[in-house]
């Protein structure tokens, strides 16, 4: 039976394949940051809060029959956790290393949860596929995305307890979506836009004067403040990009657009757009 429905799956254009599923956890030791490392060039990729008893804990679903812990390592120098996922590097661990590495997946689903007990700090690139990044109750203390012609949602549901100094998001070809980046606790965000759809919420608490600047090529970007927090817009007109402001800001000053709360919000932001050929749209909410 299970051959002749192979045999239909193939001679209508169509492969069936079974899904293969495992499970790896490595629990919390001695450390006190973790440094994380995903560069993913296929399939979907899920981050999200763990327990604090395991440092990482994953769930992943592949199309391939294979021993994970041919792949998966881990690695602690000077009480700094290193994880690395890396779905382009050729199988094998590095010699005298002991990290985390899933490699060798091409159009696999994993979901990965980390502990909430010390800080993280990210550094994470996306090829084709998608990616889930829910960082709300994470200790992040820095973060840095890259995504090709992915499609990205990035979220803090809740104040992030460690301050990043420079948040860094970079989107090529896709759709990207962050919300609650004033949750974040950044001092200086950089975001920079290919050709794509994307939005940049930046709701939550914010208590102190913050600097984002944005570059957007060929595209839409819909901008969206609340209205509790103060905001400078700094954007320079052309007959190419066209950007729609909210009824609540005015130009006080040449490509200086000001909200009404600027100089009374006990939170400020500063925003630097330059956008090419594309529509830009300010919310306030």
């Amino acid at each position: 039976m299970l051959s002749s429905v192979a045999g239909i799956g193939l001679l209508s254009g169509f492969a069936f394949f079974a899904s293969h599923r495992y499970h790896k956890e490595v629990p919390k030791s001695e450390e006190k940051e973790l440094k994380v490392t995903l560069s993913a060039g296929f399939g979907d990729v899920a981050v999200a809060r763990g327990t604090r008893s395991a440092v990482l804990d994953a769930d992943i679903e592949s199309e391939k029959g294979i021993d994970p812990d041919n792949f998966i390592e881990y690695a602690i120098r000077d009480r700094i956790g290193y994880v690395t996922i890396n779905t382009n590097a050729e199988h094998g661990s590095k010699q005298g290393k002991r990290s985390i590495n899933f490699e060798g997946f091409n159009s696999d689903s994993w979901k990965v949860r980390l502990t909430d007990a010390v800080p993280i700090s990210f550094d994470i690139s996306l090829g084709l596929g998608k990616g889930m990044f829910d960082l709300t109750g994470l200790r992040v203390k820095d973060l840095k995305i890259s995504a090709g012609a992915s499609s990205v949602w990035l979220a803090f549901g809740s104040p992030n307890k460690t301050v990043i100094e420079d948040l860094t998001l970079e989107s090529g070809l896709c759709k990207f979506s962050a919300e609650g980046l004033c949750n974040a606790n950044f001092n200086h965000m950089k975001f920079e836009g290919g050709v794509g759809s994307y939005l940049l919420d930046f709701g939550g608490k914010l208590n102190k004067e913050v600097d984002v600047d944005i570059e957007v090529g060929l595209g839409s970007l819909t901008v969206r403040i609340p209205e509790s927090v103060g905001a400078r817009i700094i954007y320079e007109k052309s007959w190419i990009a066209h950007i729609d402001l909210d009824p609540d800001f005015s130009e006080l000053q040449q490509n200086n657009y000001f909200s009404s709360n600027y100089r009374s919000a006990a939170g400020k932001m500063n925003i630097k757009i330059d956008a090419g050929l594309g529509r830009v749209k300010i919310q306030r909410e």
